[in-house]
């Protein structure tokens, strides 16, 4: 697939979920949809790495998830139970490639973006951040030197 091709799929995918969230979110599409923005955060190209940390923060983000939400749209608990599928499903290859961009390929203007999707994930499910977390880490490439900073990543992390 060229990168031009994935790049138009990613913002129509964001587009579609700004505008009717409907139509992605009850779509037997919509975990497709995420599988590929998450796999496209592997490839170094600024473009469609933002778009598809755009999507991941706007779907993790939905308002759907929110608890405090007062008279939620009555499609509200459908969306965020595909949602919460979708994330538990596709969470561990988030971790794993959210931290790996970090560390290897993602624009430096991306971290905040980063930031705030593990944010979100530790909110919406604590405990399965908790158990992807040691995995991904443990998973990154990265030289010998930094096996302390990984050991106190996990540490900080984990308590």
């Amino acid at each position: 697939m060229s990168t031009l091709v994935l790049e138009d799929y990613l913002h129509m995918i964001l587009e579609l979920f700004q505008r009717r969230p409907d139509i992605l979110l009850e779509s037997p599409a919509f975990p497709s949809a995420i599988r590929i923005a998450v796999a496209s955060l592997t490839l170094v190209h600024s473009e469609i790495i933002f778009a598809s940390l755009d999507i991941i923060r706007g779907i993790i983000g939905h308002d759907a998830l929110d608890p405090s939400v007062r008279n939620p749209p009555p499609k509200f608990p459908a969306y965020a139970m595909a949602i919460r599928q979708v994330v538990e499903t596709e969470g561990p290859a988030l971790l794993l490639n959210l931290l790996n961009g970090l560390v290897h390929d993602f624009p430096e203007e991306s971290v905040s973006l980063v930031v705030t999707i593990f944010r979100m994930l530790c909110v919406l499910m604590p405990q399965n951040f908790l158990s992807w977390f040691p995995e991904a880490v443990n998973n990154v490439p990265m030289g010998a030197s930094f096996t302390p900073a990984k050991e106190q990543l996990l540490q900080d992390v984990t308590t």
